[in-house]
């Protein structure tokens, strides 16, 4: 069994939406005003995601930072061919080459073959400070999809878990693994993999994105996990911390508040919950609120 106690951090960005053509970039009281017009604002990306990228490198340092679908907002025809262009040049002016970026398939993100072109295959696993992690294809919206991909993304996930050996783990994908059946929002394989998740020794975290109003589950141990989007108020991402006994979920939400006594401008963190995933079911927690 992996004894590794080593702890993965890692940010997970949820539904950016990205839209071309790019938008002027604009300086803090430029973008606290723009914020008050409406809730859903895809032309302020190109300022707020430069803006959250250089906190979450200077001041959060993660091991990796994963995009959990939707990355563009349309990614059919010229116009997706445009909004995945920009996109990947806005992330190409502002990473660092210090810490990998990894991406998961959206439902917004198609058609497949061009996104793979961009980001690399849509099913994946990879290893990071003694964590195993597996990225699932969720499809599309509408449920039509090709069996081998759910086959595919199953098969993946059985390995995922042997590789891991007992030790931590987690999955990430678009849509729900849990609920099991909500139309247009759950994995079509998501009874099968919730089977699966649930033969490993520990506790298997889900993250995914897609619903943007965010939302947290436990079933039988195992935490589901929905992050809020980072296009919608209140424009969030999270810092997620794994090990062999604990999943820790900081949540960064865009801070507007301006005062003598709080300067700082950007996203402000407060600890959301935290998971006990001991493999002794005796010792293990519902999330508890510090």
């Amino acid at each position: 069994m992996n004894t590794d106690r080593s702890t993965c951090r890692f940010v997970q960005i949820a539904d950016v939406h990205y839209v071309v053509p790019p938008h002027r970039r604009l300086d803090w009281p430029q973008l606290v005003h723009k914020l008050q017009e409406q809730g859903r604002l895809t032309e302020l990306i190109d300022t707020m995601l430069p803006m959250a990228l250089e906190q979450i490198y200077t001041e959060l340092k993660p091991d990796f930072i994963i995009y959990t679908g939707d990355q563009v907002n349309v990614g059919w025809g010229e116009e997706g061919l445009a909004n995945q262009e920009g996109f990947q040049a806005l992330l190409a002016e502002f990473n660092s080459d210090d810490v990998p970026l990894y991406f998961v398939f959206g439902n917004h993100d198609q058609p497949r073959d061009r996104y793979v072109g961009f980001f690399g295959q849509t099913i994946y696993s990879f290893a990071c400070s003694g964590c195993h992690f597996a990225v699932l294809d969720s499809g599309l919206m509408k449920g039509e999809e090709d069996p081998d991909i759910l086959s595919a993304g199953l098969q993946e996930l059985e390995r995922t878990l042997a590789a891991a050996d007992g030790g931590p783990a987690a999955v990430f994908l678009h849509f729900y693994i849990y609920p099991t059946d909500i139309y247009g929002y759950s994995y079509r394989a998501a009874a099968e993999a919730m089977q699966i998740i649930e033969s490993h020794s520990r506790p298997v975290p889900v993250f995914n994105g897609h619903y943007h109003a965010g939302c947290l589950d436990v079933v039988n141990r195992q935490p589901y996990f929905t992050a809020r989007s980072f296009v919608e108020s209140p424009f969030c991402f999270y810092l997620h911390e794994l090990s062999g006994d604990r999943l820790q979920i900081d949540e960064y939400i865009l801070d507007v508040r301006q005062s003598a006594a709080r300067p700082q401008r950007g996203w402000s963190g407060y600890r959301m919950c935290t998971f006990d995933l001991s493999t002794d079911p005796r010792q293990f927690g519902q999330p508890w609120l510090l």
